[in-house]
């Protein structure tokens, strides 16, 4: 029996990585108060991911949201069959002494295929914009920890 339950642990672990599930990944070294005149979606997910037990020492600006949403091709009949989804954030980093340390625009894209003009497709297209928030939050917590380490 205990053989079946280490082939299966194996399996579910291989099963998992290889599907690109990971743990939630927190920044415990960075803290930033985030600023923004927009209030959306990005901010929220951002602020997640820093450390509130340590104190602040950065002020990032996020400028709006630029969703760019591209039929990508066509059917027969002239209907979209697949979008291309792009995303960008403007963003501005400052240290504690209103010093800007980086201004960049982020940005990421992904392909998806049209399943029909369904729930199910719009709900495809959020999740595809929620990965585009998700990848440039990655992005800028790298470009962080590089601002955080000088």
């Amino acid at each position: 029996m205990s053989k079946i339950n280490l082939l299966v642990a194996t399996i579910v672990v291989t099963l998992l990585g290889s599907c690109g599930f990971h743990t939630p990944y927190k920044n415990s070294a960075i803290n930033a108060s985030i600023a923004s005149s927009h209030n959306n979606t990005f901010v929220d997910e951002l602020q997640k991911r820093f450390n509130q037990n340590i104190p602040q020492t950065l002020v990032i600006q996020v400028g709006a949201e630029n969703q760019n949403q591209r039929t990508a091709s066509y059917t027969l009949s002239n209907k979209a069959s697949s979008y291309t989804l792009s995303l960008s954030v403007p963003i501005k980093v400052f240290n504690q002494h209103n010093k800007l340390l980086l201004f960049q625009t982020f940005s990421a894209n992904t392909h998806l295929s049209k399943m029909d003009e369904s729930q199910a497709d719009r709900l495809q297209i959020e999740e595809g914009y929620q990965q585009l928030r998700h990848l440039i939050i990655k992005q800028l917590l790298r470009k962080l920890a590089k601002l955080n380490e000088n």
